[in-house]
């Protein structure tokens, strides 16, 4: 084909006969007939031809990324209702709401869901700290979904702050785009785009062999709507964190801060403690960097909070 080109550009073939690298030259807009003499080709400008081409396979790419994005939209009743059809007797319905029963069962339809996720994801994980193998999980599946550009909002109980594992993961969330809050008093619950939501089953187990985990898949876009505004009354109340460990306090600190919660000066305190006072002034400096307070009373007021936040964890 390179030599069709260069030939007819310098003009040695004049009548090429019709062949595979002459259509394709046409095609790709390297050559054109002659409309003065019919019957013969005149080269065109190489770039050119690249920018129309690049244009319509930009133009084509462009079509076939949209109709990716809606694909899983379009496609996610159907998903919820195969893995409804094939949850080999782990489910049953009530209404708008079906209640799943196992963990395996959870987990599959819970990560069917998510990954079809396409605009907002809302979490909130009552569990504390969360096992080494849940996070490895958590981690691929969360991060497909920030990666479909999705929203992402999670909910902790304060105690994952002194969590490493937990930490970098949320470290990792918040730089790919994530929000991440801790509180208290919340309940357990997952937001789908607004449509589905999973939620802890507070039923007691009525089966005769060991207790087994429940969770029900809610539908029905009324208690959809509820439970999401459950989670927004939590996340305004909760506290923002980017995944920085905060260290446990240890039980000098604690006594330190009982000591000036009630009013004691530093020298006071030391007394108590019977610490020096450079130990009090050490383990203050300490505490103040933790919380990043700058005076006692915002350490008190710090601390206080954190008292109140853990005291249901």
């Amino acid at each position: 084909m390179r030599d069709l080109y260069l030939g007819i550009l310098s003009g040695k073939h004049t009548d090429p006969a019709p062949c595979p690298e002459l259509d394709q030259l046409v095609a790709t807009h390297l050559v054109a007939p002659d409309t003065g003499r019919p019957g013969n080709y005149v080269a065109l400008d190489p770039l050119s031809a690249l920018r129309d081409r690049r244009t319509e396979l930009l133009r084509a790419a462009g079509d076939l990324i949209a109709e990716a994005q809606i694909l899983p939209v379009q496609v996610s009743a159907l998903a919820a209702a195969y893995q409804a059809a094939h949850s080999g007797g782990s489910s049953h319905q009530r209404g708008g709401v079906e209640i799943l029963t196992g963990k395996a069962a959870i987990n599959e339809r819970l990560e069917g869901l998510i990954n079809t996720c396409e605009r907002e994801l809302l979490t909130a994980q009552q569990t504390g700290p969360r096992p080494a193998d849940l996070l490895a999980v958590s981690y691929q599946r969360d991060l497909g979904v920030l990666r479909r550009r999705a929203a992402m909002r999670t909910i902790y109980l304060p105690s994952v702050r002194t969590h490493a594992p937990t930490a970098r993961w949320a470290q990792t969330m918040t730089e790919q785009g994530a929000q991440v809050r801790t509180g208290k008093a919340f309940g357990r619950a997952i937001v789908i785009d607004r449509q589905v939501a999973f939620v802890a089953v507070l039923d007691p187990w009525t089966g005769e062999e060991i207790s087994k985990e429940q969770a029900a898949v809610v539908t029905d876009p009324a208690m959809v709507a509820a439970v999401a505004a459950g989670f927004e009354r939590d996340w305004a109340r909760a506290e923002p964190w980017d995944g920085t460990t905060e260290a446990a306090l240890l039980p000098v600190h604690l006594g330190i801060l009982r000591c000036l919660a009630r009013g004691l000066d530093q020298d006071d305190a030391a007394a108590e403690l019977n610490i020096s006072r450079r130990t009090v002034n050490n383990r203050l400096a300490e505490l103040r960097r933790i919380a990043g307070a700058a005076t006692v009373a915002q350490l008190l007021y710090w601390w206080a909070r954190r008292e109140a936040a853990t005291a249901d964890v």
